[in-house]
């Protein structure tokens, strides 16, 4: 059965989950002292905290962006040494294809363009998961909340709900790696039959449910 707390992560790896209502909140001045304000982006943020030079598509004129998340970078660590192990196989293995397929004739040329191919295919590969992670965002500002989920080139999830709307922000760390690198899933539970959605796989979890509940 989860264990409750109140925003903070509890020291067992296996399993967390929490949920924090408005009076256990803590002041905008607290979570100054715990990260800092007007975070400059850079290509690799999951975290930013009021981002400096940073607006959205339908962005009002007095609504300020508060916190621009994605899923953990360390969340990209299989594909990084799937694409590190698939560059380095072919440097391996071509010396010694002659001797793995003796019953096959490829001239020089023709293994130069195979070559090229090959990591061309794995360059697009490498840019296809970096674009999945860098535009799977979530937005949070001081009137609503945006979810942006993208789970293909071509395929795009939006979810928005207004400050207001916003019943209770939960958030859960299953499994001994979250834990270790403190990121985890937030639900944001809305009034109704609105759109209820999440944050998943986000640093700082505790954090951003403190923000979203300020």
């Amino acid at each position: 059965t989860p264990k409750q707390s109140s925003g903070k992560p509890l020291a067992k790896p296996s399993h967390i989950h929490a949920s924090i209502k408005s009076h256990d909140v803590t002041p905008v001045d607290s979570l100054s002292k715990k990260i800092p304000n007007h975070m400059s982006p850079h290509f690799f943020s999951s975290f930013v905290y009021y981002p400096e030079g940073v607006t959205f598509q339908n962005q009002e004129s007095d609504e300020e962006l508060i916190l621009l998340i994605r899923r953990d970078f360390i969340t990209n660590l299989p594909w990084i040494i799937t694409a590190i192990v698939l560059a380095v196989l072919p440097l391996i293995l071509i010396p010694f294809l002659p001797i793995l397929i003796p019953f096959v004739s490829i001239s020089d040329s023709d293994r130069v363009l195979y070559t090229l191919f090959y990591y061309l295919a794995l360059t697009g590969f490498v840019i296809v998961e970096f674009a999945l992670w860098y535009y799977h965002v979530g937005l949070v500002t001081n009137k609503r909340i945006t979810d942006v989920d993208v789970h293909g080139i071509l395929i795009r999830d939006v979810s928005r709900a207004l400050v207001e709307d916003i019943e209770d922000v939960s958030y859960s760390q299953i499994g001994v790696i979250p834990s270790i690198f403190n990121y985890g899933d937030v639900r944001i539970q809305t009034a109704g039959e609105k759109v209820n959605f999440e944050f998943d796989r986000v640093p700082e979890p505790s954090l951003i449910i403190q923000i979203i509940q300020d």
